[in-house]
């Protein structure tokens, strides 16, 4: 798999006032600890595993050990309604990525049960992975070319059936964790692709969704992956005009966008080979970075607006030849959002829902940074994948009225509003907030964890005061690497 292939990899959370019915039913759930792949956080729960059919067609055949952990309120006027935290990739494992997230959950979890499960083929629910797809040390010699005939062999000696591993498959898993825990509806907070499943479980159960939370929104008229250049293209440029806009910026990096375009230019032309220190290990690496490298790094900085705001240093240094900072803080921002991946999940989901429908950009359409490299790693990547028939209304979004809070930031180069005000279509029971200047995920951000407790309470967003997130801002930029102005 190429650089191209790694960009890929980057597209990718008020019932009856019972108490909640003790979970375990049809598990057995035991004391546990889930920790973080990258961060040194661990937190307690209760873990357990269902077996599910790989075929539901063949329920006698092979079988998937699907992990549950439950993390049970301590209220005893607990709500009975939990929450299911869906996570994004695809291929994240949310009982990996949990633990960094859990303290924006705890007014949720006050009052109801916090459930995670991790989607077939990830963390501990039979983890599909390869040894030659997925990890940047492996991979990065690949020449575009051999991207999907290395795919084909990891398919190929995976023990498992490849076309069983997508959405619809992880929403029935979904609904059997449901019921062999003895709930009888649930919240659903989806992150980016999660947001996909949420939507996929409320279409195929209406009455067991009581409301969803969808962060990043992915709806079902979006192709994963096929938009990731105009939108991400649209993030830098705002990046650029904030810089503008602002004094200090504008006196500093008075050619912003140009250093960087010529930057690309110069790398495309001649990568360029750096020595910089890994910035977990501490120890030195020596790097090749091409235009391919620059792209990939700076669509993981867009992802949040601490690591965007370092841009315009970086770029500057990396402009006067000095790429090892660059290089150091990109190693560090591709790790994090690659934390608990797994890519042949990915692959099984996207070559079969996605891809296949993936367009060209129209004659004429304004260049972007990323170009079409994503578009033609994905294609690459699924050349030889199995892929699933897909129902050809799958991507159509039919009317729902579960209650929704539909999240996006701003500055978001993957989920951008847009796709919220889509998925708003047919979901009259929808309230959009989109928070000012940020990235992709907002839902830990300031007052959000607040105005999302009080919404699963309410189970309703009518009413629901959200005007504290007019007063949230993005991370001043830096004018250098030791901060921005003040």
């Amino acid at each position: 798999m190429n650089r191209h292939a790694a960009l890929a990899a980057l597209m990718l959370l008020a019932g009856s006032p019972a108490a909640a019915a003790p979970p375990g039913k049809g598990i057995s759930l035991a004391a546990c600890q889930l920790a973080h792949p990258i961060a040194a956080v661990r937190i307690p729960a209760r873990c357990g595993t269902l077996d599910v059919p790989e075929d539901p067609g063949k329920p006698e055949g092979r079988k998937i050990a699907l992990r549950v952990a439950v993390l049970p309120s301590e209220n005893p006027s607990s709500r009975p309604d939990p929450v299911f935290v869906l996570a994004g990739g695809p291929g994240q494992s949310i009982t990996e990525v949990y633990p960094r997230i859990a303290a924006a959950f705890d007014r949720l979890h006050r009052e109801r049960d916090i459930v995670l499960v991790d989607q077939r083929g990830t963390g501990g629910s039979g983890l599909l992975s390869c040894p030659k797809i997925g990890r940047a040390d492996r991979d990065v010699e690949l020449l575009p070319a051999e991207a999907g005939r290395v795919a084909g062999q990891c398919a190929r000696s995976l023990q498992a059936d490849l076309t069983r591993y997508g959405t619809g498959d992880f929403v029935r898993d979904l609904d059997a964790v449901r019921a062999a825990l003895g709930y009888d509806k649930l919240n659903l907070v989806g992150f980016s692709y999660g947001t996909r499943a949420a939507l996929a479980y409320a279409r195929a159960h209406p009455d067991r969704a009581r409301t969803l939370v969808l962060d990043g929104v992915a709806p079902f008229q979006m192709n994963v992956g096929a938009d990731v250049d105009v939108d991400s293209e649209a993030a830098l440029r705002r990046l650029f005009a904030r810089c503008t806009d602002e004094p200090a910026c504008r006196e500093r990096y008075p050619d912003l966008e140009k250093d960087f375009r010529d930057l690309v230019a110069r790398l495309d032309a001649k990568p360029e080979k750096v020595r910089a220190r890994h910035p977990v290990t501490g120890e030195p690496v020596d790097l090749t970075v091409d235009g391919d490298a620059l792209r990939q790094v700076t669509l993981a900085f867009l992802y949040a607006p601490e690591t965007t705001a370092l841009l315009p240093p970086l770029i500057r240094q990396a402009r006067q030849g000095d790429l090892a900072p660059l290089a150091a803080q990109g190693i560090l921002a591709v790790t994090d959002i690659q934390a608990g991946m797994s890519r042949p999940l990915q692959l099984s989901v996207l070559c079969s829902e996605d891809v296949p429908l993936f367009a060209d950009p129209a004659p004429g359409a304004a260049p972007t940074f990323l170009g079409n490299g994503a578009r033609e790693a994905f294609r690459g990547l699924c050349a030889e994948w199995p892929r699933a028939p897909l129902d050809p209304a799958f991507h159509e979004s039919p009317r729902m009225e579960v209650p929704a809070l539909l999240l996006s930031g701003e500055a978001d180069p993957v989920t951008p509003p847009r796709w919220a005000d889509l998925a708003a279509a047919s979901l009259p029971a929808s309230r959009r907030i989109t928070v000012p200047g940020q990235g992709h995920g907002v839902f830990a951000r300031g007052c959000m964890p607040r105005v999302v407790a009080e919404f699963v309470k309410r189970g309703s967003a009518d009413g629901l005061d959200v005007s504290c997130v007019d007063r949230l801002r993005p991370s001043p930029i830096f004018l250098d690497l030791q901060g921005g102005s003040p």
